[in-house]
């Protein structure tokens, strides 16, 4: 979306791919190329947003024809900003918001300062609910044409979480004990980055030799804001487990590699406009599926885990056991 059929606004950050972390200085060129002669631009302005998006319940009041105020609730698709920071690039002598552009290519410098606190980018880019988005707009209008023109550039933007104060010889345990079947998953460590490995350690006591056909492991990303939920597979695993296994101990770990790249941190935020505030998380678990068979439902185990953007110390200790190990990618 540009600013005119024969003008063209574009932004080049100092990061190719976009992305921030919160805290960071944003640096870049704000151009226009311009097919006229000469075009007068008012009411520019540049900035940064921040913007929730969720289904929720929204009110207006209204006065009626006798003066009477009137009180509508609707629910449906809802959002805000609650960032919101004018970028100044240029200044025009007689007026701030006004710019002329010659003919040409017309390019300035800009920065700016991310806070130190923001929720991370969830969700899709063009808006599926429920998400959290940033990006940069540029609002014109031309004098001799009156109509607004809008443009925005998109952001990815993470917090800074440190995962090093967090215990990484803690564990993380889930346990199922019915029907003669004891299973317990152990999650080590319980914080990890982008890119590194986990421990999932399994001990099934199965006294009756029930037939267990398959055990599934998914990272699962759990998204919530306001009352609005969204569950993200972020990959899902068949450990090699022997099939239709009968016998009546087992105990195994296997490493489970998590995704590299830019993965959303663990985070809780509150965001906030005006008189109102929306809680924002995010937070994941690994999902242990064990499927039995003759029973009508798998038994699922949930164990949390915190997903971290850096560590101050690297997480290099050495996991023995004196049994087997297998790695899973």
């Amino acid at each position: 979306m540009g600013i005119g059929k024969s003008t063209l606004a574009d932004v080049q950050l100092n990061h190719s791919d976009s992305f921030y972390y919160a805290g960071e200085k944003v640096t870049g060129i704000i151009s226009f190329h311009n097919h006229h002669r000469k075009l007068t631009l008012n009411n520019v302005s540049f900035g940064f947003i921040g913007e929730v998006g969720y289904t929720g319940q929204k009110t207006r009041h209204s006065r009626d024809s006798m003066g009477n105020i009137q009180e509508e609730t609707r629910t449906g698709q809802q959002q805000f900003s609650f960032i919101n920071i004018h970028i100044q690039f240029t200044h025009s002598k007689d007026n701030e918001d006004k710019m002329i552009l010659e003919h040409g290519h017309n390019s300035w410098p800009f920065e700016f300062s991310l806070p130190q606190n923001l929720p991370p980018s969830s969700g899709s880019i063009t808006g599926s609910y429920p998400y959290i988005k940033y990006y940069l707009f540029i609002n014109t209008d031309r004098t001799w044409f009156k109509s607004i023109k809008a443009q925005t550039f998109p952001l990815i933007i993470f917090p800074n979480v440190n995962i090093f104060n967090i215990n990484e010889d803690r564990q993380s345990t889930a346990v199922y004990n019915r029907n003669d079947l004891y299973v317990k998953a152990c999650l080590s460590p319980q914080s990890i980055l982008p890119g590194e490995k986990i421990s999932l350690d399994i001990d099934i006591q199965n006294n009756k030799q029930l037939k267990i056909k398959e055990i599934e492991a998914k990272l699962i990303q759990q998204r919530e804001i306001d009352r609005n939920h969204h569950a993200e597979v972020i990959f899902k695993v068949d450990l090699p487990f022997s099939q239709d296994f009968k016998e009546t101990k087992f105990h195994e770990t296997f490493d489970l590699d998590m995704p590299s790249g830019h993965l959303p941190p663990t985070y809780d935020y509150t965001a906030s406009c005006s008189d109102l505030s929306i809680q924002t998380s995010i937070f994941y678990e690994i999902k242990l599926q064990v499927k039995v068979h003759d029973w009508p439902n798998e038994i699922n185990l949930i164990i949390p885990i915190i997903v971290g953007t850096e560590s101050t110390a690297e997480q290099c200790q050495s996991r023995k056991s004196s049994y087997a190990r297998k790695s899973i990618s």
